[in-house]
Order: structure tokens, then C-alpha cells, then sequence
């Protein structure tokens, strides 16, 4: 190559691009774990009752060592699946990447991610009919007014962080981009569960199904899919 020719895509990466973040462990056996394992958690809750009564305990536990430090600290924790925030930050960066390489794919996975998960999540909420720690039977399908069995924000926080970490890959250095995808996820999961604002297996439950819903999100081979030419006309 002659000195001062600049390599396609040296210096402007395309978003979604190399490196793609893909499925771990790859194959559709461990998608269809996940599905069997909410399954049988779900049932679980209805006909096991030593599962509530850990639900109970661990909620009784928390309630006992709560302490103001950590309880701050556990606020900010649970901050991080606030999906308000995370759709607007995620649609922002999404924007910014479809502006910046004069394509649309990064708005068609940042608008598709809500969608899902509001769809899924919601529907499965409104089922359940499952009350909160603290006020509401912890018992599902109890046709109270409280809905919180899948823990929406630890599934936000699984979903959007991984599609932030999708968006963002050839930006972000390997350890720094599993950091953005997996940390907050499980951070989300304890505090939480700590605070009392889900039940232990409402945490689980979210976890599982955000889990599917990201693994499910990435799949779809966004750097590559055919799109009109008006929605994908990169630069030079």
C-alpha cells in the first residue's frame, strides 16, 4: 500500500462492526436452558412453597442488615436497570453512531430492544399478578394490583447494556466492552433484591429473560443484513 493511503474503515470504524459481539456459549441449546429454566421456575413458585419461603427469608435477611452506606450504595445499583434512563441513553448513542456513518442500523436495534423487552416483560408482569416484598401476596396470579414477577430492571439492565456494548465494540477495548455488557447486570440483581424492591426469584426471573432477549438481539447479523440504500449509505 503507498505511504499516506488511509485504509477504509482505519480511522471512521462502522458501528456494529469487528469486533461483533455474538452469543456466549454460541448455538441455540443454551437459548432454549434459558427458556426451560423460567419455565420451571415459574411452576416453581406456584406449586413449590419452599421456594417462597426463601423468598421470604431472604427478604426478611435483607430487611434485618439493611444499613444507610450500603443501602445508598445499593440505590445506585438498582439505578443502573432504570429502563427510562437506559432507552434514552442507548436511542442517544444510537443516533450519534447513525448520524456519524450516515446508516441506520444502529437506530434499528436501539428502537427494537424496548419493544421487545416492554412486550415480553409487561405481558409476563400483568400474567403473574405477583405483589411486591412489602406490600401484595408473594404468591403469582394473586389478581392483586402489584405486577412484579420478572424483575423489569434487571432485565433492562442485561438488555440495554448489551446492546450499548453492540454499539459501541469497535470503540471499546475487549475487557472494557465485557465490563459495559455484564457488570451492571448482576450489580442491578443485588441491590434490588437488597432494597426489597423484588423478590429474590423476581431478580432471577428478569435475569433469565433478559439473558434470552440480549442473546436473541445479537444474533441478528446487524453489521451485514441488507437495508435500502436510503437507510444505509455510509461515508467514504
Amino acid at each position: 500500500m503507498a505511504a499516506g493511503t488511509r485504509r477504509p474503515g482505519r480511522h471512521r470504524p462502522r458501528p456494529l462492526g469487528v469486533p461483533v459481539l455474538v452469543p456466549i456459549p454460541r448455538g441455540w441449546w443454551f437459548d432454549g436452558l434459558l427458556v426451560a429454566a423460567f419455565a420451571a421456575l415459574t411452576a416453581a413458585l406456584v406449586w413449590w412453597s419452599p421456594l417462597l419461603r426463601l423468598d421470604l427469608a431472604v427478604r426478611d435477611w435483607c430487611d434485618a442488615h439493611r444499613s444507610g452506606p450500603v443501602s445508598a450504595m445499593m440505590k445506585f445499583f438498582d439505578y443502573l436497570g432504570q429502563g427510562g434512563a437506559l432507552v434514552t441513553v442507548t436511542v442517544l448513542v444510537s443516533f450519534w453512531l447513525a448520524w456519524r456513518h450516515r446508516t441506520a442500523r444502529p437506530v434499528i436495534l436501539a428502537g427494537l430492544a424496548p419493544i421487545i423487552s416492554t412486550l415480553l416483560i409487561v405481558g409476563l408482569k400483568r400474567w403473574t399478578s405477583r405483589g411486591a416484598p412489602h406490600h401484595g401476596s408473594v404468591r403469582l396470579f394473586s389478581h392483586g394490583v402489584e405486577e412484579f414477577y420478572p424483575s423489569g430492571h434487571v432485565s433492562n439492565a442485561i438488555v440495554y447494556y448489551a446492546v450499548l456494548a453492540a454499539l459501541l465494540a469497535p470503540y471499546l477495548v475487549v475487557a472494557v466492552r465485557r465490563v459495559v455488557q455484564w457488570l451492571p447486570g448482576g450489580l442491578t440483581f443485588i441491590g434490588t433484591t437488597y432494597l426489597g424492591y423484588h423478590w429474590l426469584t423476581d431478580s432471577l426471573g428478569g435475569y433469565l429473560l433478559g439473558l434470552l432477549i440480549s442473546r436473541l438481539l445479537l444474533r441478528v447479523p446487524w453489521r451485514t443484513m441488507p437495508l435500502p440504500r436510503w437507510l444505509d449509505r455510509p461515508s467514504p
